[in-house]
């Protein structure tokens, strides 16, 4: 009985390096952005979103009036 709990115990200890050396790999092959291209996705995110905020609150002013004119 001992002899399966070593056996198992090496299987998985080998299971999670193998596990490590999948992961290290998925890494090597992910391609980052260069800085430039970083920095114009980060503007274009940042103008989207308060472009987007700004629509937002606007459609909420107007619909926030709009329930006031019904309610009065």
């Amino acid at each position: 009985m001992q002899e399966k709990d070593k056996s198992t115990g090496k299987a998985k200890k080998t299971q999670k390096k193998s596990w490590f050396q999948g992961l290290k790999s998925e890494f090597n092959k992910i391609v980052w952005t260069d800085k430039a291209t970083l920095a114009k996705q980060t503007v274009v995110v940042s103008v989207v979103t308060i472009i987007l905020a700004v629509m937002i609150s606007i459609m909420d002013s107007a619909i926030l009036e709009g329930i006031n004119l019904i309610i009065r």
